[in-house]
């Protein structure tokens, strides 16, 4: 009888365990976008999100760490939203980049992070990706500025 219960005990504790992955996993997937060619991005479930600035960063790249850096003090997530896309790790990823920049006139030998697509416009670099960002956060000048 011990056993049994035992048994059933770690049976509910995994069902448990695997409701919780999935109803977590299905929550992950709301905040996947894709970027489209007319500056919307597009959950997974097909909701637009109009206008929707996409930062794009490698994970190893200390200018990118910056920009992240200085939108984290500047609380710009809750300022404006901003889909960020890792390039480096994801190829997926780094095609919208590709994508982007081809559509803003950049060939691809000169693309480069951090790299922001807004208002169907092209950011390259810190001073421009900050200054993008502080201005739609209406952020006074000193905030854009890096080191």
């Amino acid at each position: 009888m011990h056993k049994q219960k035992l048994i059933t005990g770690i049976l509910i504790l995994i069902t448990v365990g695997l409701l919780g992955i999935v109803i977590i996993g299905s929550k992950n997937k709301d905040k996947d976008t894709t970027v489209v060619n007319n500056n919307q991005s597009v959950t997974e479930n097909n909701t637009a999100v109009a206008n929707t600035p996409v930062f794009f960063y490698g994970n190893t790249c200390p200018h990118c760490a910056e920009v992240e850096k200085w939108m984290e003090e500047n609380k710009i997530d809750e300022k404006i939203n901003v889909v960020k896309k890792e390039v480096y790790d994801n190829q997926g990823n780094a095609l919208e980049l590709t994508q982007a920049a081809k559509s803003c006139g950049i060939p691809t030998e000169n693309i480069g992070v951090p790299f922001l697509y807004a208002d169907e416009k092209c950011y390259v670099g810190t001073p421009e990706v900050t200054g993008y960002l502080s201005e739609k956060a209406g952020l006074n000048g000193a905030e854009g500025n890096t080191k």
